[in-house]
């Protein structure tokens, strides 16, 4: 009947159709296999069981989606071999099973593909030829085969950019056949029993086979839009190879799939509604002949239950995502990151080893001060731990964890008043009261004080966040200072020098309240709580930045007017001489110390033209204070 040795053992051949099939269907089978016995039958004949089908027939269904489902399970019952046509209602079955969306060269695979024995898949007991589907992929929903243009991307990120913010995640609990299981929050889930003809799955998952005796589940799971944004944005630029964070999946052969509340469902296309799916595999129930766009691995082994769900909301997350429209921003669960969270509480406790360390830091802090040693005073910025009970405070901020924050604020008044005691005592027994260079930078703090500190304040967030980039703390603690300010109010303290004692600690103040406040936008930013949850303890944070902001805008803005000052000053052409190393003070009238070279003393009319000079170019009153450098 055919040469296909694989079909040798056919004696009929059924062409299955609604009622009966188109006239070129029929002329186009003749064509192909002259040799067939051919015959025609209706799907409802079959449903009926008023034909009787044998092993050795070959039903080859040219029918609708709706249904191949019923008609499949019975020829899989009789043992029939299948073969299937492309029916203009039936793009499940299409592409489900391979087939080539021509007529004529969809039956010369009927009679020239190998035959197989391939696992059905079925849902609440019903045949899936493709997929089953729950809620929306807003544009991540599996493709066919071809890899779509970037046109098409961009067209397709277009009309789902509006979907996207009516995302509501549902509560479900699944149970796979090994026993293991997950209560999360997902959006939508899409149920293959293979990726062969799914770019989208094929890509995250990998290659599968329709025999391997499993399926996949692809579950989409955003935390929140920002994220769910992001990673269409990514999908237009190259579509992912690896499971994206807002993504899980699970093979497996048996799952159970129970949601909170009735939800609806499709599959392959048709309507459904309930709370509960249970989906399963009929290993090597059905034999197939495929289409040539179904690949099947005859040798495929039994394939193993995956279970990569690590990016599956879980715990408290899921109550605070269930049954309303997705946040802007990301939120974890406590469970999801209760290793950072054990970590910052024990940061936070006030230990011999913190105390140890304050008074040590402090101590080197003070002698490089003295000393005037900007590697002695690195060196402390490394041994201080402020910078742990200060990142715990900023998690208590944004999670409103009245005891994280009590036992973080503890152990920075005991450290800040430690600090300060060594640092006075330690004053007192140098016998140098002289203002080096080292204290004067930490005594006039502005607005770029404060930009370091935020800065500072989200890579310190974000690396304790982040176990892999967690070796960067060093860097933070080098970069914010916290004991050095401290180290300079203490002598400050010990010398009873008012201006210096405020100029310091502001310093040190810039420096907490902007890494608090830059650090706890970070947490909340990064996930670890609801921005609801964290706006009390942001709105309070930004409200102490922006006052001791005042003061910092203040300094600032005399440090702009003294470098627009010093460079009309340096600007000035003098006969004979010149000005070097000018430093201006803001007293009434303004007063301009510099040093100025000359070959030789100047008389009394000389400064006075340069004093008229200095006026002219300042627009103001000036006093001067020279020291006189002769050069010969």
């Amino acid at each position: 009947m055919t040469e296909n040795p694989n079909l040798a053992n056919i004696e009929r051949t059924f062409l299955i159709s609604e009622k009966s099939a188109p006239n070129e269907i029929v002329d186009q089978i003749v064509e192909v296999a002259p040799d067939c016995k051919l015959f025609e039958i209706s799907a409802q004949d079959v449903l009926s069981g008023s034909t009787q089908l044998l092993e050795t027939d070959l039903c080859i269904l040219y029918l609708p989606d709706e249904l191949n489902y019923q008609v499949i399970p019975v020829l899989a019952k009789e043992g029939c071999v299948v073969s299937l046509l492309p029916h203009k209602e039936a793009p499940q079955s299409v592409i489900g099973f391979g087939i080539h969306f021509d007529s004529k060269e969809a039956i010369k695979d009927c009679f020239s593909q190998e035959q197989y024995a391939i696992d059905m898949l079925k849902c609440n007991n019903e045949l899936v030829l493709n997929s089953v589907e729950v809620g929306d992929f807003v544009g991540l929903k599996p493709i066919r085969m071809t890899k779509p243009s970037l046109f098409n991307r961009l067209k397709n990120f277009g009309k789902r950019l509006k979907e996207i913010r009516h995302q509501i995640p549902f509560k479900l609990t699944l149970t796979t056949q090994k026993g293991k299981t997950i209560t999360t929050a997902a959006t939508a889930i899409s149920v293959v029993e293979h990726s062969s003809n799914t770019r989208f799955v094929q890509q995250l998952i990998g290659e599968s086979n329709i025999n391997d005796g499993m399926f996949h589940a692809v579950f989409l799971a955003p935390r929140s839009l920002r994220q769910l944004f992001i990673g269409l944005i990514k999908n237009i630029i190259n579509p992912p190879t690896k499971l994206p964070d807002f993504i899980g999946h699970v093979r497996t052969g048996g799952m159970e799939l129970k949601t909170q509340k009735e939800i609806e469902y499709s599959i392959d296309g048709r309507a459904h509604r309930g709370d509960k799916l249970y989906l399963e595999i009929q290993s090597k129930s059905l034999q197939l002949v495929p289409g040539r766009y179904l690949k099947i691995d005859r040798a495929a082994a039994h394939g193993k239950e995956a279970f990569r769900t690590q990016h599956l909301p879980t715990a408290d997350a899921v109550p605070e995502l269930v049954s309303k429209t997705l946040p802007w921003n990301i939120h974890a669960g406590t469970e999801e990151f209760k290793e950072l969270y054990q970590s910052l509480r024990e940061n936070a406790s006030t230990s011999g080893g913190f105390l140890t360390l304050m008074a040590l830091s402090t101590m080197l802090a003070t002698l490089g001060l003295f000393s005037n040693s900007a590697p002695v005073i690195i060196g402390a910025m490394i041994l201080a731990p402020l910078m742990a009970p200060i990142v715990s405070l900023a998690m208590s901020t944004v999670r409103q964890d009245q005891s994280l924050m009590t036992q973080s604020s503890k152990t920075l008044i005991y450290g800040l008043l430690l600090a300060l005691g060594c640092g006075s005592l330690l004053s007192l027994m140098i016998p140098l009261n002289s203002l080096t260079q080292e204290m004067s930078a930490r005594v006039s703090p502005n607005l770029l004080d404060l930009g370091v500190a935020i800065i500072s304040g989200i890579a310190a967030a974000y690396a304790n966040s982040r176990s892999e980039v967690a070796k960067s703390l060093a860097g933070v603690a080098i970069a914010v200072a916290l004991v050095p300010p401290l180290a300079t109010t203490g002598v400050a303290i010990a010398w009873m020098d008012l201006d210096m004692i405020l100029g310091s600690f502001l310093l040190f103040l810039t420096n907490l309240s902007g890494i608090v406040l830059a650090a706890a936008i970070t947490f909340s930013w990064l996930g670890f709580s609801p921005f609801r949850r964290a706006q009390k303890g942001l709105l309070i944070s930004v409200v102490i930045t922006t006052l001791i902001s005042i003061p910092l805008a203040l300094s600032f803005v005399n440090m702009v007017q003294n470098n627009t000052w010093t460079s009309k000053v340096n600007s000035i052409s003098l006969d004979h001489a010149a000005i070097k190393n000018v430093k201006i003070f803001h007293e009434s009238p303004i007063l301009v110390r510099f040093d100025l070279v000359v070959p030789k003393y100047p008389s009394e009319n000389q400064i006075e033209h340069i004093k008229q000079q200095l006026e002219t170019s300042l627009s103001q009153p000036v006093k001067l204070e020279m020291t006189l450098v002769i050069r010969r």
